[in-house]
């Protein structure tokens, strides 16, 4: 069997893929206005980063403050195998768990204690972190009972039809669609590109993690081609999505990104693997659709029980 070859990835694969992790239900025709590609260019380029392995499918990222809980992030160095890290998802309130080139692994985790979470990791995976952070959420809405009917379905198929999800949940079309805009408007969800391994000989696609005070635009304007994809506080991280035409430009940047004021760390991150906990996810959406079913029927049985009031007669004169 002849060995895959790795496309080339450009500057339009770069925004392309910096689109996909921005909304990837957007259609073919939206993501081609937004590149400047027509809409079969933008399949072929979808096609050929699938082929590569670089573009690995999709998944849903919820904001763990739907739920109540805390979005941490917790690393470890080298070196684990993918069996460690399917066997992370396990552990508990793990989200997500990324297999890194170098053989290191991070985990998301939604703990309500966040010392203890770390704590509990630290025994469950029999290694102590290198580092772990904190995302502060600023979303402040609540879901409805459809809003998490519509979430269970979309966790297994992040890219389905709306006349599918409409199926899954028994749902019309139009309140599909009417939620789902409302989902993604109040960023309590993003459906995002899941990606692999994105070193290429024609170009070279990366994330780095940045620490210190820095801001995004002072790191970008080193960085050239940059995207923000995460931040965290205590301490505070910068997680972002760059290319760079070769490994030569890559050392270079990250070499005067070290020199910026502010900046105390520069990390390059490879994802070799990217693995979603969705039966942990399911679980916690689906105690929130069952607590939501027993509300409604709660409130149901009080507007059908008649009242004493009602219940009395009136002499009749």
């Amino acid at each position: 069997m002849p060995a895959r070859v790795r496309p080339t990835v450009d500057s339009k694969d770069f925004r392309l893929l910096a689109e996909l992790n921005e909304d990837a239900r957007q259609s073919l025709h939206a993501l081609g206005r937004r590149v400047a590609l027509s809409a079969p260019a933008v399949r072929e380029r979808l096609r050929r980063l699938e082929a590569g392995g670089i573009l690995q499918g999709y998944w849903v990222s919820i904001d763990p403050a739907v739920f109540g809980r805390e979005d941490l992030l917790v690393s470890f160095a080298a070196e684990w195998t993918r069996a460690d890290a399917v066997r992370a998802l396990d552990a508990p309130d793990v989200s997500w768990a990324a297999w890194k080139v170098d053989g290191g692994l991070t985990v998301q985790a939604w703990p309500h204690d966040v010392k203890k979470e770390v704590t509990t990791l630290t025994r469950f995976l029999g290694r102590e972190p290198t580092w772990h952070g904190v995302s502060r959420s600023g979303w402040t809405g609540k879901l409805s009972g459809l809003d998490w009917r519509i979430l269970d379905a979309l966790i297994d198929d992040p890219l389905a039809p709306i006349d599918a999800l409409g199926d899954a949940t028994g749902l019309s079309p139009k309140t599909v669609r009417k939620h789902l805009a409302e989902l993604a408007s109040s960023e309590a969800i993003w459906v995002v590109a899941r990606l692999g391994f994105l070193n290429d000989a024609g170009g070279l696609v990366y994330h780095l993690v940045v620490a210190g005070s820095a801001p995004f635009p002072e790191l970008r304007r080193t960085l050239g081609e940059a995207v923000l994809i995460h931040e965290t506080g205590e301490p505070r991280r910068t997680y972002i999505f760059c290319r760079a035409d070769s490994l030569g430009e890559l050392t270079a940047r990250t070499h005067a990104l070290r020199k910026l004021p502010g900046v105390t760390s520069v990390e390059v991150t490879l994802n070799r693997e990217f693995l979603v906990g969705t039966k942990f996810q399911h679980a916690l959406v689906r105690e929130r659709i069952e607590a939501a079913e027993r509300s409604r029927g709660r409130r149901i049985r009080g507007t059908t029980r008649t009242s004493p009031a009602a219940r009395t007669s009136t002499p009749a004169k």
